[in-house]
């Protein structure tokens, strides 16, 4: 059981049982649609905070751009690495249309990078925090989920099985998601044999989860420092 009570793994088995089924695919979408919402702050209960909310309610902004000594991730670079990841893969792999991403996002964020974060050193990470724009970080979050809440529904239970083609895969180099290095060229490779289904378990469902809980563990091992009371 997660921060709010949400039993992520046996609703992540159920989902990749109901996915799989052509005659239970609607149903995978409608539990993904509920699980993406988890870690994302769309607003749709305000009586009911979903897991990313409970991390970013009341948070410091030193806190999201603190990177604890000997940890390679801070929860700015956490929530840039799901989010870029996100909306690419759920635009350009799957729905092959625009990224929300664009110049006046990159301009708004206040970083120079486009890509995912993967083959970053670890004074990029520092450099990253500390340009960052905070709020506007949050804003490209969610507009990232909203994109990808109006997209799930419109795939068919016929293309579940199908993979990225070579189009879709060559624009995540073309338009900087990802740059050429090892350490980011590898998501090439991984995500080309990846069907719809499995690009929807990993890493639009498992993916964000497991970094929004690192995120989780920073904000509770060193919260009190910033007069936050994990």
């Amino acid at each position: 059981m997660d921060e709010s009570g949400y039993e992520w793994n046996s609703k992540q088995k159920q989902l990749a049982a109901s996915l799989r089924g052509r005659n239970t695919f609607h149903e995978g979408i409608r539990l993904c649609l509920e699980m993406h919402a988890q870690v994302h702050d769309l607003k749709r209960e305000p009586q009911r905070k979903t897991i990313y909310q409970h991390l970013i309610d009341g948070l410091d902004e030193g806190l999201v751009r603190f990177r604890p000594e000997r940890q390679f991730s801070s929860i700015a670079w956490n929530l840039w690495h799901i989010s870029r990841i996100e909306d690419a893969v759920t635009n350009m792999l799957i729905a092959a249309t625009d990224q929300v991403f664009n110049k006046k996002w990159q301009n708004t964020i206040g970083v120079g990078m486009t890509d995912t974060g993967n083959a970053m050193q670890w004074n990029d990470v520092e450099r990253f925090d500390a340009m960052i724009n905070v709020q506007a970080l949050y804003q490209y979050r969610k507009a990232v989920g909203e994109r990808t809440q109006e997209i799930l529904p419109q795939i068919r239970a016929e293309e579940r099985l199908k993979k990225p083609d070579t189009e879709r895969l060559s624009r995540l180099l073309d338009e900087g998601v990802l740059i050429n290095d090892p350490e980011s060229l590898w998501l090439l490779d991984y995500w080309k044999n990846k069907t719809i289904v499995g690009l929807l378990l990993m890493p639009i469902t498992r993916h964000q989860i497991v970094h929004i809980h690192d995120s989780f563990k920073i904000k509770r091992k060193y919260g009190k420092n910033f007069g936050h009371e994990a």
